[in-house]
């Protein structure tokens, strides 16, 4: 079974940067494509959970817009391996789980990986719904905001 100092081990091995900020949870920050947006990993047993806050949905935001939105998540999904995105609230999030019982380093690594590739690749796309800042700012602050 992986443990605390295990998932410790494994952010240590990847070379991210990353502070732990409670027992079982870390916030890894990784420079995906020079944008800043903090990945929290959380054990919560019997899984590692991984999130990345991406946006507030606005109340400005009509039935039709939502509809497009969520559609283009769905689509955005079907890309994705190992994380998906959901709603939380009404927080936007990219989120993904691993059981813990099992877990190494090349599952904990193909999270962060897809994570970060979803950053990289989906932000130009999901960006008119951010709002007017640029989409990789914008998931940034929103991510710095659940730290």
């Amino acid at each position: 079974m992986a443990s605390t100092d295990e998932l410790d081990s494994f952010l240590i091995k990847m070379g991210l940067p990353y502070e732990q900020v409670g027992e079982g949870t870390w916030v890894i920050n990784p420079d995906s494509a020079g944008r800043r947006a903090p990945i929290g990993v959380t054990i919560e047993e019997p899984i590692v959970l991984f999130s990345i806050p991406m946006f507030e949905l606005g109340t400005q935001t009509n039935e039709r817009e939502r509809e497009s939105l969520f559609r283009t998540l769905l689509e955005l999904n079907a890309e994705l391996l190992h994380s998906s995105y959901a709603l939380q609230g009404d927080q936007v999030v990219l989120s993904g789980a691993q059981q813990l019982e099992n877990l190494d380093f090349n599952e904990f690594q193909a999270m962060v990986d897809d994570m970060c590739i979803a950053l990289d690749n989906h932000l130009e796309r999901i960006a008119p719904w951010i709002g007017n800042r640029n989409g990789a700012d914008k998931a940034a602050v929103a991510a710095e905001g659940s730290t």
